[in-house]
């Protein structure tokens, strides 16, 4: 009976390293089919060093518009943006702009890092559903979408308008015309904001159900004095975590303060 039972058990963990190995090898096709476009690229290393950002912190991203060549993301302190060249295995990024944030010696250190491996890359390659920057042999980054699917797809595409912010003090803040608040996260990791007269755009980040959002851009009209843009953008600004329920958005914000809540 024991022996029986050994061998049943040695066969389901066959089964399963097979299983697996076979999801591996799926990724991996699909990720060679596809190219890197379209990925949210999180960071795992880069100058021979592995990334973990504390609890909290954001995750360093880099994410290809295929439409406008253009590669966005976060370095650690500051969004970047720049152009880019793709050809087959060859890649090469142009000049890197960014927002002009100062943060800890340790974040600008990392920073500094991955503006290196972006200015050096010349070559990519994808080795275990990682994808790796190269500089003829030399591993300069290596970044992981973290799943076979596109992690942002859920709140993507849609224009989201914001319902209410419920805080947990009890308050409620609720917009007269919904459609005045508006924002939408675009495939390439930028987003469109309409924040009653103004339009504003930036970045956003998904990890997970961690959502994190950045306004770099804004119109400046003077909007009435009982507008709520100043309180709308406070809010997507503080996201943290997001859920979707009855094809509602929720956004949870920072140190658990309340939630914005938006439709479709």
């Amino acid at each position: 009976m024991m022996k029986r039972m050994l061998v049943i058990g040695w066969t389901l963990l066959f089964l399963t390293l097979i299983v697996s190995c076979m999801k591996k090898d799926r990724y991996n096709i699909v990720l060679a089919a596809t190219g890197i476009e379209g990925y949210q690229w999180q960071l795992l290393e880069v100058g021979g060093i592995q990334v973990s950002p504390l609890a909290g912190d954001r995750r360093p991203f880099l994410k290809f518009d295929a439409e406008k060549k253009q590669a966005v993301g976060f370095a650690g302190c500051n969004n970047f943006f720049g152009g880019y060249e793709l050809d087959g295995s060859s890649l090469k990024f142009g000049p890197v702009g960014s927002t002009r944030m100062f943060c800890s010696d340790l974040k600008m250190s990392l920073e500094t890092e991955v503006f290196k491996a972006l200015d050096m890359t010349r070559a990519w390659e994808i080795s275990d559903g990682v994808l790796v920057l190269l500089h003829d042999t030399e591993v300069l980054a290596r970044l992981t979408t973290g799943c076979g699917e596109k992690n942002n797809a859920e709140v993507t595409g849609t224009v989201w308008q914001w319902k209410h912010t419920l805080y947990n003090d009890d308050r409620k803040v609720v917009p007269a015309d919904p459609k005045n608040y508006t924002v939408q996260f675009r495939k390439d990791g930028t987003l469109n904001v309409k924040a009653d007269c103004n339009q504003k755009g930036g970045t956003y980040s998904v990890e997970e159900k961690r959502l994190s959002i950045e306004i770099t851009q804004s119109t400046m009209a003077a909007c009435p004095e009982d507008s709520l843009e100043d309180e709308f953008v406070r809010g997507l600004t503080a996201a943290a975590i997001y859920f979707i329920k009855d094809g509602d958005l929720y956004i949870d914000l920072i140190y658990d303060t309340g939630t914005m809540r938006f439709s479709n």
